[in-house]
């Protein structure tokens, strides 16, 4: 799917040919070609959601999930795994849409999946359970349930912890994105020295992180910075605070240079952001 998504609309002529043939062969041989249909609306329904057509992509997802759901009743071993990915991938549809109710069913119908998954088959299906915890949390702020918010992120950091102590080059980019998912609650929820360790260690794993790729990882460090500085400004220590923006902007003009409208919103806000210490 990589070569896929860049060269978009050669592969949506490729999978919709595809797909118009595997129905056809469904209606004859359905046991034998409805897996290939499901495969192939799903592939659409990725291309469709990368390019910003969500409502084509959630008509895909939604119908390669009943594909799956059927062939799940029958062979559950076999299929289970994919309802799970589908109910998920229409869940990062309806965040997008901002149909946050939707998303929330969605994302708790495959989490619940994809932990029957991990009770049989942990090391395949843990890392599916943490990350659908985290899409699920950032569900539940947007839907102002920070109580279950918080439990998803904690449980989601403590599987990613347990996965890094075995793989800490797959797993460690996750705890930082967690950690910082649960600063920016402990932050709206006024927990601010909580909020602060967590920060502060997403940072740090950042900076770690950039050292042996600085290209992936160096913007993160700026939004680390950027979150630290904001809550170093919520606390009068305007001296750290500026020192945070002012690392978090030079690295975003650097990347503004070279992508501009990826880049150039965030060179804005902390600019913004460093204005307003001045005031």
């Amino acid at each position: 799917m990589d070569s896929a998504l860049t060269r978009p609309e050669e592969a949506r002529k490729a999978f919709a040919e595809a797909l118009k043939i595997y129905r056809e062969l469904a209606q004859r041989k359905p046991g034998t070609y409805l897996p290939y249909l499901a495969t192939t609306l799903n592939n659409l329904g990725t291309i469709d959601s990368a390019q910003n057509q969500l409502e084509e992509a959630r008509k895909e997802y939604g119908e390669a999930l009943k594909i799956y759901r059927l062939l799940a009743h029958k062979n559950p071993e076999n299929y289970l795994a994919e309802v799970a990915q589908m109910l998920n991938n229409l869940g990062l549809v309806d965040s997008a849409q901002d149909r946050m109710a939707e998303a929330r069913m969605e994302y708790a119908e495959g989490l619940k999946t994809y932990r029957k998954l991990a009770q049989k088959y942990p090391e395949s299906y843990l890392p599916n359970v943490a990350q659908t915890l985290n899409d699920l949390g950032i569900v539940d702020i947007a839907l102002n349930r920070p109580e279950e918010a918080r439990k998803a992120f904690e449980e989601a950091l403590k599987i990613y912890r347990e996965l890094e102590q075995k793989n800490r080059e797959t797993y460690l980019p996750h705890v930082a994105r967690t950690l910082n998912n649960l600063g920016v609650l402990d932050h709206a929820q006024n927990r601010l020295e909580e909020a602060r360790k967590a920060f502060e260690e997403t940072l740090k794993t950042y900076r770690e992180l950039a050292e042996k790729n600085r290209e992936v990882y160096l913007p993160h460090v700026a939004l680390a910075l950027n979150n630290l500085g904001i809550l170093d400004r919520d606390q009068h220590q305007t001296k750290e605070a500026r020192r945070a923006f002012e690392e978090a902007l030079k690295i975003y003009e650097a990347y503004a240079k070279q992508d501009p409208e990826q880049f150039s919103s965030d060179v804005k806000r902390v600019k913004e952001l460093l204005e307003g210490l001045l005031r």
